[in-house]
């Protein structure tokens, strides 16, 4: 399936520094130059408003404690059901979620909310190129898309950059020094609590990003109340489906060539990596911080599997919100899921051997 043309990109407001500091790293392979340039003047036309956002807010959002309302944590490998366990659980109005007009103005979204967030809800498209899923401005959004213009420190630079897999490494499942760790945590930290402030600080966050996934360990020191639900999902659909976001969306934000075996080798490794990394550290929480739950029951049993979740997590009365998830639910009767054709044999020799861990793991049947 051929690439869809995305026109802008996820780096369009960041800073300088940021930017520089990716030019630097990968100046060497940048084929997509025009891009960066049009990056760059976008960042430079929205400095006044990111600095005018932060002289007006920085202070009250450092004033934000996330522990005395812990954040809830969806994660789980791209493509796995964690957009659909995000909306549903969105419709509980105890929770503030990132939605996608922050996400991609947020250096500026504070200042430019009025007049911004409107213009957006005309440009965006009615439903996600991967996927068919209804977004607009106030739809619930991962929160890596706003990370990779505060800092280089996230693993979604190795989407933009595909030949540079240390951000992957160092920034997704944390093979890196203690030292950067560290900072990442600060520029984090804080992002989550800009988040609370623009959508109000009484509530509990709610958070949906897959980068999450093998971050669990640091998250859980950082946030010790913090709840994870993971999702999981039949591997072979993953990679099926994987690709197809690769296809779609990813590869328009690439500024470096990436071959079709490239793609392929990298699905591979990065959930190869990113489960790896879930299943070791996920023995250090308990059973009252996390649940594990498929797609398959989160499809078919809906109502049955967000109880179970409320129920053992203790994360609200689930008899509040049982309406509103009945309601919701009930508006996605008609949609209809991607299909994609067989796995190329290669391609599931490949799956079986690498991510047998996984079959295994969750209980899935190999052929």
């Amino acid at each position: 399936m051929p690439e869809k043309e995305i026109k802008e990109h996820q780096l369009f407001i960041s800073s300088l520094p940021v930017l520089f500091k990716l030019w630097k790293d990968n100046k060497k392979t940048i084929s997509k130059k025009k891009m960066i340039f049009k990056i760059l003047f976008f960042t430079a036309i929205s400095a006044p408003f990111r600095w005018l956002q932060k002289t007006l807010f920085q202070s009250k959002i450092n004033a934000i404690n996330l522990n005395e309302k812990a954040p809830v944590f969806v994660i789980g490998h791209w493509r796995s059901g964690t957009t659909h366990l995000h909306y549903i659980l969105a419709q509980d109005k105890r929770f503030s979620f990132l939605e996608a007009f922050q996400a991609f103005f947020f250096r500026t979204a504070f200042v430019s909310r009025r007049f911004m967030k409107p213009l957006l809800n005309k440009l965006m498209p009615k439903t996600r190129p991967q996927d068919n899923v209804k977004i607009n401005a106030s739809a619930p959004t991962e929160e890596e898309h706003s990370l990779t213009n505060l800092t280089h420190r996230s693993g979604m630079q190795s989407f933009f950059f595909p030949q540079n897999i240390s951000y992957f490494n160092e920034y997704n499942v944390f093979e890196t020094t203690k030292e950067n760790i560290n900072k990442w945590k600060l520029v984090y930290d804080n992002m989550l609590k800009s988040i609370t402030y623009f959508n109000g600080k009484e509530k509990r966050l709610l958070l949906k990003n897959p980068h999450n996934t093998g971050r669990i360990k640091v998250l859980k020191q950082m946030y010790p109340e913090a709840k994870f639900i993971f999702i999981h999902r039949n591997p072979y659909e993953v990679f099926n489906s994987t690709k197809h976001l690769y296809n779609t969306t990813i590869k328009s934000q690439f500024l470096q060539d990436f071959s079709e075996e490239e793609v392929n080798e990298r699905v591979m490794y990065c959930y190869e990596k990113t489960m790896l990394a879930y299943l070791e550290q996920k023995q250090g929480i308990d059973e009252k911080h996390l649940i594990e739950i498929s797609f398959e029951e989160l499809s078919n049993n809906p109502m049955e599997c967000m109880k179970e979740i409320y129920t053992k997590l203790d994360i609200g009365t689930f008899s509040e919100v049982n309406d509103s998830f009945e309601s919701y639910l009930n508006k996605q009767n008609n949609y209809k899921k991607n299909a994609f054709k067989p796995l190329d044999p290669m391609i599931k020799k490949q799956i079986n051997n690498r991510w047998k861990f996984a079959f295994e793991a969750w209980d899935y049947q190999m052929n």
